[in-house]
């Protein structure tokens, strides 16, 4: 097992009179360790390696693995860890979703087997998925009430929303929408089509377009979205670099400026007050603590 280090550089770097990085550390957890995530509670970091899905204890600066592999994880402040894995049968994908208890290491089953028309979303409020066309989930309540979650099927945004589903295309039909997501207030969505950042409110209307701009995450008050802007030779990244776009305003902050480094990935603390990213050209992933005002 490659030896856990860290490294920390104190610095304040002004960006505007509303953002500055205040700190910056460098964590080497391993062999090709990739797209890491915070836990609910902000104690955790979730991240794929070569040795399969683990998690992170940024106190104890311990790392436990999870499972050979594992897609779309989350873990709860109860220290559950939702995640979905993938098979095959016969060249058809099989997707399962798995909770794993960090307490009593124990891995259930919440779906198994199923074969879904798109991947499912594992979500703070349940797992919804998409079989033979239709929206299901697996709470055991009615989800008459149930929060906004958004899809991209069909070429297509699927809203589905206080039990009905609705097709939204703001950006035209036969586009990609990929990386979608409903804000922390269920009021807006953002996507991005081929390399475009999109937000829209529930109907579809765009409010704010950005070009450029990949892997959207909202933070959670809502108020802002971190991405990466990356580019390729065709075969390699060559660069990325990370930002921030304040919703209210549409105006754009640029995190990270480095030649020796390619962020990508970045996904946002529970209290918003940092962002953590991996670096694909070092094998290291990057955390950042900020000051947004």
């Amino acid at each position: 097992m490659k030896k856990i280090t860290v490294f920390l550089f104190v610095f304040s770097v002004i960006l505007s009179a509303q953002v500055r990085v205040m700190e910056t550390q460098v964590l080497d957890l391993g062999t090709n360790t990739i797209l890491p995530v915070f836990s609910d509670d902000g104690k955790y970091l979730l991240f794929t390696s070569t040795e399969g899905l683990k998690y992170y204890d940024l106190t104890k600066r311990t790392s436990s693995r999870i499972a050979d592999m594992g897609y779309d994880y989350s873990m709860d402040n109860a220290g559950n860890i939702r995640f979905r894995v993938d098979s095959f049968d016969k060249g058809l994908r099989l997707n399962s979703v798995l909770l794993y208890d960090i307490k009593t290491k124990t891995t259930t089953k919440i779906l198994e087997n199923k074969r879904l028309d798109v991947v499912p979303q594992i979500t703070d409020h349940g797992v919804y998925y998409i079989e033979n066309e239709t929206v299901k989930t697996n709470l055991s309540k009615s989800v008459s009430k149930s929060k906004p979650v958004v899809f991209s099927y069909n070429r297509s945004l699927l809203l589905y929303s206080n039990g009905a589903t609705k097709i939204l295309q703001p950006v035209g039909d036969e586009q990609f929408y990929i990386w979608p997501s409903v804000s922390p207030d269920n009021t807006q969505i953002c996507f991005v089509d081929k390399n475009d950042l999109y937000i829209t409110d529930l109907n579809g209307a765009i409010y704010t377009f950005v070009k450029e701009a990949r892997a959207p995450k909202w933070s959670p008050d809502g108020k802002w979205i971190t991405f990466m802007r990356d580019f390729d030779d065709g075969y390699h990244f060559t660069a990325s670099e990370i930002f921030v776009l304040r919703v209210a305003d549409g105006m754009i902050f640029q995190l990270t400026d480095t030649a020796d480094r390619i962020e990508m990935s970045p996904s946002w603390s529970p209290d918003g007050t940092q962002i953590v990213c991996e670096d694909a050209e070092n094998d290291e992933f990057i955390l950042f603590t900020l000051d947004l005002r």
